[in-house]
């Protein structure tokens, strides 16, 4: 549950970048719409990270619980 709020965000910023792509070809992009790209990249960059890190802490429980036996 926890990561359903993190992934909804991450879609959502994913979409807006492929759209932003889509008009940067068809007609560029002002200097206020390019910096609303970049901050949408670095919070995807972020999320990303976030996400991973949660895969990954399940996995770690489980080799520690196995190391302490």
């Amino acid at each position: 549950m926890m990561r359903e709020a993190p992934q909804l965000e991450l879609e959502l910023l994913r979409k807006q970048q492929a759209k932003a792509r889509a008009d940067e070809v068809f007609g560029g992009l002002s200097p206020v719409e390019k910096a609303a790209y970049d901050r949408r990249r670095d919070r995807i960059v972020e999320l990303e990270h976030d996400l991973s890190e949660l895969s990954e802490e399940p996995q770690r429980n489980l080799e520690f619980s196995w190391k302490n036996r």
